[in-house]
């Protein structure tokens, strides 16, 4: 909350893509320590996307519609890129027979979900209940309705 869902977002996104590369060297070692180190550190990575992800994607959206809103993006999103992903990394380490076009795979989506961040607003400290849908004429047909209702 203090600063925001989008910089903690960033960081978790950034280092998602990054330690993608250090983490497949790491379990490529096939030593014990090494996969401890990976997934701890992978895990922190997640942590930071995952802990604002609730508060950060619902409040894009207008208080009126914010369950509808989140909850398609995220069913979404998890059926195109989540469900797929597991067979995608089993093809491209059976294909090319290590871990590199993995950590391509990963740090490219990394990169989508960076620029995806960047293009959303920051949510901290608005106020969602003056978000009206749509952008000008939408909003002012709606404003326009309910000046005619209540006179």
């Amino acid at each position: 909350d203090r600063v925001g869902r989008k910089p903690v977002y960033l960081v978790g996104a950034v280092g998602v893509g990054l330690w993608s590369w250090a983490f497949f060297a790491l379990l490529d070692t096939r030593s014990f320590p090494a996969l401890v180190l990976a997934v701890t550190v992978g895990l922190i990575f997640h942590s930071a996307m995952y802990a604002p992800q609730a508060a950060f994607f619902s409040e894009l959206f207008a208080t009126r519609m914010r369950y509808t809103g989140a909850s398609i993006g995220a069913q979404l999103s998890s059926v195109a890129a989540g469900a797929p992903a597991p067979l995608i990394a089993t093809a491209l380490l059976g294909s090319y027979g290590n871990s590199t076009p993995i950590s391509v795979y990963v740090g490219l989506a990394a990169l989508i979900t960076v620029v995806a961040v960047l293009a959303a607003r920051e949510t901290r400290g608005r106020d969602l209940a003056a978000i009206e849908p749509g952008d000008g004429a939408a909003a002012r047909a709606t404003a326009d309705r309910r000046t005619a209702a209540s006179t």
